[in-house]
């Protein structure tokens, strides 16, 4: 039940012009004497404008990517002075050039597509397999464009280069073949378009090609068969005409059997498709690359409760498959959401000697890297101290040092800075000296470093730093200054006592643009929480809660986003905190953090306070309005989820249904409607296949026998994130309505 970002609905014209209402000068209006109603809609519109936001900040944010020799590396510019054409940046030189001029890009390919074009602002692209040429996509067509002659050129369909360019295919190291997903099915087709190898699945089991499909050497290929049959299925129905019509999702509720998948090995050479058979225990796996060599594939295993990892080596030629290390944590966990949705893909990295890989582990209480070998003996922990890494972003060619991405400063514990480390373990030398959030992207010798980085309150800029030291040097930043119609301001950050009135939690107060601290402003807590994901900004464009809750702030609210205790990138305690106890913990956290905020702060109305989330952020907005209803006046709970939904993310943080059955019932919403107090409203989709719509049901159920008042908006067909307008509208019009205007 991860948070969806509703589509990108209708932006105002810049030709509204300045509306007083109530005093106060808004931006836009609809028209001269505007009425309530078109008043009402003028506050409207400024809110979902003030949403899309981050829409109006150009960026260069196609990843940048290094030749492999010569520390050049090429990027796409969506800003001046190179707008909308690659920029060919020499890291050495410290200089940068258009591949080719806009206009120039843009006259070519309309001759060769026989149309106008329109360049986008994301254009991502490879480089063909001698790095002579960049190779990218436009309307469906596979273009080449020469580094060196300009020359643009259309590439066959069939071309492996081109064919690589559509996700979920995988091209050879070579460039000679391409593993393309089919549908349900796979292919490996050659430089002729011919198919290798082919199988076709069915919607039940399907096949599906990792990202490291290829083995180093190209002589195999990993897919996954996945096997669905034995699942729960969520009903989906059609009401848009008289015959309802019912589809059935493969769903993994909490207690019910997962998806089982196997993986298979392609021996490119004879067309040969053999199964690499693990046990039968349910879990989760992820294909986590190979041995340089290309001798074994390396597999995570993740148990089902999430409290056992297991790094296996398969040889692809056998299927013959061994453990090498076993992460194993009996009171908590090893890996839940965080970890299945991306984290695994920093678990293992390979180093070039073929003998030895480095590995994380929170087993210290923080997150750390340790150097092993292949026979599973751990050599030494190579980063320690009270902080987190978060990722290896490189390895030096020698391997006598790597890089990484950790919250290494003291005073800012959400920062995230690049740093170089011995091999041999030790102190880590700090690479980017500016704070807030890094993005950094290595070059082949690991001398240079792109870095994009940015601040709550400094918009992103993009530099080319050495790792010896040596100073960087900008060549872009991002153009914000179609913010300007907006008025918008960074939000105010915040530190707190959680509930237990020690430790420290951070969070942010988002104002109207037109704010007057002589007012008495109502207070929305914009919530997700949980142990799935951080909520508030530490960059300028952050998490999509605090693009709400600055949305929600522009209709008179003050609004605030809190990351309380139980939420990932801290110390391994911090998150423990709600382990097997999701939903007891965090409702005290974000009224503690509310009235701290307010008791240096009297504008901030405590009598007129709003909760709103969605997905889990919809859990925890029913959680406060249940748990604090003399706090929390009205509350708006859009898709929210429940403890019994989806295994993967409820399981690892809760243990196994079975197991903690106290712990089940204690975080159920259910259980205390009798509680309500307040305004509340209830969202969902009846096509949600992420948080299913029986959760709104069985609570509606619950309201409805203990007698207490509620709304409920159910939108026919509208999946996890509804589209367009009316959902947002919704949630403002509520707040709105049910806790006023400022005073």
């Amino acid at each position: 039940m991860t948070s969806s970002l509703p589509r990108r609905g209708g932006l105002l014209s810049r030709a509204r012009i300045a509306l007083l209402l109530a005093g106060l000068a808004l931006p836009w209006r609809t028209a001269a004497g505007a009425e309530a109603g078109d008043t009402l809609q003028a506050r409207l519109d400024f809110s979902q404008a003030s949403l899309r936001w981050p829409d109006r900040i150009r960026d260069t944010l196609t990843p940048p990517r290094w030749l492999p020799e010569g520390e050049r590396f090429v990027y796409w510019s969506s800003v001046e002075p190179h707008r909308d054409t690659w920029v060919l940046v020499d890291a050495q030189r410290r200089t940068q050039q258009p591949l080719l001029d806009s206009e120039s890009l843009r006259s070519q390919l309309t001759q060769r597509l026989g149309k106008p074009v329109t360049l986008p602002p994301f254009m991502p692209f490879t480089f063909s397999t001698d790095a002579k040429a960049l190779v990218f996509s436009l309307q469906g067509r596979a273009f080449s464009l020469g580094l060196t002659d300009k020359r643009l050129v259309a590439l066959e369909p069939s071309h492996p280069v081109a064919l690589s360019l559509v996700r979920g295919n995988v091209l050879s190291p070579d460039g000679g073949a391409v593993a393309v997903q089919r549908d349900t099915g796979f292919a490996v087709v050659d430089a002729k378009g011919a198919a290798r190898v082919e199988r076709t699945g069915t919607e039940d089991a399907p096949w599906r090609l990792p990202e490291a499909a290829w083995s180093p050497q190209g002589r195999f290929v990993a897919v996954w068969r996945d096997d669905m049959r034995g699942m729960h299925r969520l009903p989906l129905v059609d009401y848009s005409t008289p015959l309802e019509k019912v589809e059935w999702a493969p769903y993994a509720k909490a207690g019910t059997p997962l998806m089982r998948s196997e993986l298979h090995f392609v021996t490119v050479e004879t067309g040969q498709v053999a199964p690499a058979p693990g046990d039968a225990t349910e879990g989760y796996d992820w294909f986590a690359g190979w041995r340089p060599d290309g001798s074994e594939a390396l597999v995570l295993q993740l148990s089902r409760d999430g409290k056992r990892l297991d790094l296996m080596a398969v040889e692809p030629a056998t299927g013959k498959r061994r453990r090498v290390v076993r992460e194993e944590r009996k009171d908590t966990f090893v890996g839940a959401l965080d970890f299945v949705v991306g984290g695994w893909a920093q678990q293992v990295k390979p180093l070039p000697d073929n003998q030895h890989f480095l590995w994380m582990s929170e087993r210290d209480g923080w997150r750390h890297v340790y150097l092993y070998d292949y026979s599973g003996k751990l050599v030494r922990q190579l980063t320690r101290g009270a902080f987190p890494v978060h990722a290896v972003v490189g390895i030096a060619p020698k391997s006598d040092a790597f890089f990484v991405l950790a919250s290494a400063e003291s005073g800012a514990p959400y920062d995230r800075s690049v740093y170089r480390v011995p091999m041999t373990g030790g102190a880590l030398k700090r690479l980017s000296p500016e704070p807030g959030m890094h993005r950094p992207v290595l070059s082949p010798s690991t001398r240079f470093f792109v870095d994009g980085h940015s601040t709550r309150e400094q918009p992103r800029v993009w530099d080319v730093t050495p790792t010896d030291g040596r100073p960087s040097f900008r060549y872009a930043k991002a153009d914000t200054s179609a913010l300007a119609e907006l008025h918008y301001t960074p939000p105010e950050g915040i530190t707190v006592k959680a509930a237990d009135g020690v430790t420290p939690l951070y969070g942010v107060l988002y104002k109207p643009w037109n704010f007057d601290p002589k007012k008495r402003y109502p207070v929305i807590d914009v919530i997700y929480a949980g142990p799935f994901t951080t909520v508030v900004p530490w960059s300028y464009v952050g998490p999509y809660e605090s693009v709400i809750a600055h949305s929600l702030a522009q209709l008179g609210f003050i609004t605030m986003v809190l990351d309380a205790r139980g939420t990932p990138g801290r110390s391994k305690a911090f998150q423990d905190v709600n382990y097997g106890r999701v939903g007891q913990t965090e409702i005290p956290d974000h009224v503690a953090a509310l009235k701290q905020a307010a008791a240096s702060r009297p504008y901030m109305d405590l009598e007129r306070v709003g909760i709103h989330g969605h997905s889990w952020g919809g859990y925890f907005a029913l959680r406060g309005m249940l748990t604090a209803p003399e706090f929390f006046k009205a509350g708006y709970a859009g898709a929210p989820g429940a403890l019994t939904e989806e295994a993967v993310i409820n399981e690892p943080n809760m243990g196994l249904l079975s197991d903690n059955p106290k712990g089940y019932a204690a975080g159920s919403n259910e259980a205390l409607a009798d509680k309500l107090q307040g305004a509340l409203k209830l969202m969902h989709g009846t096509s949600d296949v992420n948080a299913s719509l029986s959760t709104t049901m069985r609570m509606a159920q619950a309201l409805i026998r203990a007698n207490k008042p509620f709304d409920l908006l159910l939108m026919p067909g509208e999946g996890h994130g509804p589209e367009g307008r009316y959902y947002p509208d919704d949630v403002r019009r509520f707040f709105l309505r049910e806790l006023g205007d400022p005073k």
